[in-house]
């Protein structure tokens, strides 16, 4: 199989029915023997040509930005508001102090993002997934960001499911699929072809998909799809393209932060109507 052929399936490897397709039908659309895997040679054409089978990583903030985002919130504009009104009466010193409060907030809010975004990455740096491979007819460990499409994958219990594929074999295999179909129970495999009108991934009973635990049981998979043509993939893209909602506690913080406001407001209102008014009044003059 050409590199332009294969190019082709793996774009087509998030729309086509591969549940459809027998695994011999599958194999001979990636040109793989299932009982030998790709050649090493393949598998790297592959690999250069696709990239790793990882989801891609958010852009980095610039820092600029992540400043300026600390003052969203209503805390801040509220400080910064109170800073601009003391310029412009004048006192210098309570401008300067509310200023250097805001800063102070700002720098506090960028240092704690900075370390949960810290511990996140470590926590991805301990995690190395591995897949066992069938690759020239011999079984082999890799990382599993070198999974290919065609690669032909060994799972057994405990192991995590490394890219999306076809099940061609399985003996009493069952996966967890909760974290992406909603599944309560792990679903029970089979490498029987399926039919129907595009049955939804909790239906797919001959498809294993990218991070999922196998609990039970052990199969081979013919992997149809690595990183963003997954099925994890695609729920991840939505997930980006979903702009972020302020946690519940921030909302009650924004909420309380308006009321200390308005109270704020409304006692100075009442505080200048009920300030009494001096009036000049001309005495009497002597004649």
């Amino acid at each position: 199989m050409t590199v332009e052929t294969g190019a082709r399936n793996h774009r087509a490897a998030g729309t086509e029915r591969w549940y459809a397709r027998s695994p011999q039908e599958v194999a001979a659309a990636f040109g793989v023997d299932p009982a030998v895997g790709l050649s090493a040679a393949h598998a790297a054409e592959r690999l250069d040509r696709d990239g790793p089978n990882s989801l891609p990583a958010e852009e980095p903030e610039p820092g600029w930005r992540r400043f300026l985002a600390q003052y969203r919130s209503y805390m801040q504009i509220i400080l910064v508001v109170a800073a601009v009104v003391s310029l412009l009466i004048k006192e210098w010193g309570t401008a300067g102090i509310l200023l250097a409060l805001t800063v102070l907030n700002a720098v506090i809010g960028m240092r704690q993002a900075g370390k949960a975004e810290s511990a996140m990455n470590a926590l991805k740096s301990m995690m190395k997934a591995s897949a066992r491979v069938r690759r020239d007819g011999r079984e082999a460990e890799i990382p599993a960001e070198e999974v290919v499409v065609g690669d032909v994958v060994l799972i057994s219990s405990g192991d995590e499911v490394p890219a999306d594929g076809r099940v061609i074999e399985a003996s009493s295999l069952q996966i967890d699929e909760a974290a992406l179909t909603g599944e309560s129970v792990p679903v029970a495999k089979e490498a029987r072809t399926l039919s129907g009108e595009a049955p939804g991934p909790a239906d797919r009973s001959n498809m294993a998909f990218m991070n999922t635990p196998v609990t039970h049981g052990s199969g081979i998979l013919l992997i149809t799809a690595t990183g963003s043509a997954t099925e994890l993939g695609t729920i991840s893209g939505m997930l980006g393209a979903t702009p972020r909602e302020p946690s519940p506690l921030t909302r009650e913080l924004d909420r309380l932060t308006l009321w200390i406001a308005a109270a704020a407001g409304l006692t100075m209102i009442r505080h200048g109507s009920t300030r009494p008014v001096t009036s000049l009044s001309t005495s009497p003059s002597c004649g």
